[in-house]
C-alpha cells in the first residue's frame, strides 16, 4: 500500500515507471492497477467536502476493502461520518466496495524510503544528579548500571 502512496504522489518517477512497467507482462499488470488506484484516488477526492479532500492522502482498493489514509486520528474520525455516504457514491458509479475504513499516515512519513534521523534523549543536569543518587542505592548491579548509563545523557 505504501507503494502505491508514494507512486501517486511522486508524478515525474511515476511517468518513468509507467513507461518501464508497460513493456513486461506482470509489471504491466502493476502499472495498469496503480493507474486504477490513482484514478479511484481522484474520483473519491471529487466526493469529499472541501475540508476533507486536502486530507484524503491516498485510497487503496484491494479485495473489496477501501482503505482510506488521512493524516491524523482527527480527520479519520470526520472520514467516517462519510463513510456510508462515500460507499453509496462509488456503488452508483460503479465500483464495489465492501467495507470502507479509514488509516493513519501522518505527514511526517510523506516519503517512506528516507531516512529518519534518531534523536538523543537529553536530561536536565538535575535529573541526571538524582538517577545517579538513586542508583547509589540500589544493589541490583545490572539495575544500577543501566541506570548510570541513562544519569548519562544530560545535556552537558
Amino acid at each position: 500500500m505504501i507503494f502505491f502512496y508514494y507512486c501517486l504522489h511522486y508524478a515525474q518517477p511515476m511517468d518513468r515507471i509507467s513507461k518501464i512497467v508497460a513493456t513486461h507482462v506482470a509489471p504491466a499488470m502493476l502499472g495498469k492497477r496503480l493507474s486504477a488506484q490513482k484514478a479511484l484516488y481522484q474520483q473519491i477526492k471529487s466526493y469529499l467536502p472541501t475540508p476533507l479532500e486536502t486530507q484524503l492522502k491516498a485510497a487503496v482498493l484491494q479485495d473489496g476493502i477501501l482503505s482510506l489514509f488521512v493524516v491524523s486520528p482527527v480527520w479519520a474520525s470526520r472520514f467516517r461520518y462519510l463513510l456510508p455516504q462515500l460507499q453509496r457514491q462509488l456503488r452508483e458509479n460503479g465500483v464495489t466496495v465492501d467495507r470502507v475504513r479509514t488509516r493513519i499516515l501522518p505527514s511526517n512519513t510523506a516519503n517512506p524510503f528516507s531516512k529518519k534521523q534518531k534523536q538523543k534523549i537529553k536530561l536536565s543536569r538535575e535529573s541526571s544528579k538524582q538517577l545517579r543518587q538513586a542508583a547509589a542505592s540500589i544493589d541490583d548491579k545490572a539495575l544500577k548500571e543501566a541506570i548510570l548509563r541513562l544519569s548519562q545523557h544530560s545535556e552537558d
